[in-house]
């Protein structure tokens, strides 16, 4: 699979700066896992079918297993942990 970084466009760069707002959205990319739960915890609807373009559901999975705490309340990570398969 290719990195983010060479296949980072204008849809990446649209959500990451929605659901990060307070770092450049190359740098929130950076970190895959990181983005990933901000996403998970600020996406909107629409983003969802997207970022399913370019992220797997193991990477989905790995980012809500080992996510930093503070960032996904509980409301979100019961959505996450429902929809996502057990891999």
């Amino acid at each position: 699979m290719e990195s983010v970084m060479t296949i980072m466009n204008n849809e990446l760069k649209q959500i990451a700066r929605r659901v990060n707002w307070f770092e450049p959205p190359e740098k929130v990319v950076h970190d895959v896992d990181r983005f990933l739960v901000y996403f998970m915890q600020y996406c909107l609807d629409t983003d969802i079918p997207v970022m399913r373009r370019y992220f797997t559901d193991r990477q989905f999975r790995h980012a809500f297993n080992n996510r930093p705490p503070g960032i996904l309340d509980k409301r979100s990570a019961a959505y996450w942990n429902l929809i996502l398969p057990d891999i």
